[in-house]
């Protein structure tokens, strides 16, 4: 199978997880302990999107 284009799939999905943490952070938007990890888990959590929906594709193909 031909997955080139998975890598700079999940680079940008992190980058994009890593972005939109700084942009709430640099906001203000993160006051408290649980707030201040879930801002430290999303691009993790952007990370972990397109991988799901991969493991979905090759389960359900």
């Amino acid at each position: 199978m031909w997955l080139h284009w998975l890598g700079p799939l999940l680079g940008l999905a992190f980058l994009a997880g890593l972005v939109s943490a700084a942009v709430l952070l640099r906001l203000g938007k993160v006051h408290g302990r649980r707030r201040i990890l879930a801002t430290a888990a999303l691009p993790f959590g952007c990370l972990a999107v397109p991988l799901l929906g991969l493991s979905i594709l090759a389960v359900a193909g």
